[in-house]
C-alpha cells in the first residue's frame, strides 16, 4: 500500500505520460480514480510547467530542458521553496550537483527528505538529465527482478 504522498506522485507521473499523449483531463481521472480537487491540482501543475517550457522556449529557442526554471516545476510548492532556498535555479543546476561526486545527496538539504529527493529524481528522470542512472537500474532489475521498482 503506498502512502498518500506516493500515490500523488505517482498520479502526477502517470497524469503527465497521458496527458503527453492527448488523452483528455476527463478521462484521466476516470482513469486514475481522481477526485476534482486531485484533478485540478494536477492540472494546475502539469499546465504551470508547460507555460513555463513555452516561455522558455519562446525567449531563448535554444534552450533545452537543463534550463526550465524550477519555480515552474510539477514539484509541489514547498519543494520548489526548499530548493530555491537551496540556490538552485534551473534543473540543470540539480543535475549537475547530483553528477558531483562529493554532493552527499538532496536527503542532506534541510526540508528535504528521501520521498522529496525521489520526487526530483524522477523529474529529472523524464527530462532525461540524470546521468546513466536509468540505465544502471535497467541493467540491475534485469538481472534481480525482485528489485524492480513497482511503483
Amino acid at each position: 500500500m503506498l502512502s498518500r504522498a506516493d500515490q500523488a506522485h505517482l498520479n502526477m507521473q502517470e497524469a503527465r505520460e497521458l496527458r503527453a499523449a492527448g488523452v483528455a483531463y476527463r478521462e484521466i481521472a476516470r482513469r486514475l480514480a481522481l477526485t476534482s480537487n486531485q484533478l485540478r491540482l494536477i492540472r494546475k501543475a502539469l499546465s504551470r510547467s508547460k507555460a513555463a517550457q513555452s516561455r522558455l522556449h519562446a525567449a531563448y529557442p535554444h534552450a533545452t530542458s537543463h534550463d526550465l526554471p524550477i519555480s515552474r516545476s510539477v514539484l509541489p510548492s514547498g519543494l520548489r521553496e526548499r530548493l530555491r532556498e537551496a540556490g538552485y535555479r534551473t534543473l540543470g543546476d540539480i543535475a549537475q550537483s547530483l553528477d558531483d561526486p562529493g554532493f552527499p545527496g538532496l536527503e542532506t538539504l534541510p526540508g528535504i527528505g528521501p520521498h522529496r529527493a525521489n520526487m526530483v529524481r524522477d523529474l529529472l528522470a523524464h527530462f532525461d538529465l540524470l546521468a546513466g542512472t536509468d540505465d544502471l537500474r535497467a541493467e540491475v532489475e534485469a538481472i534481480f527482478p525482485e528489485l524492480e521498482d513497482r511503483r
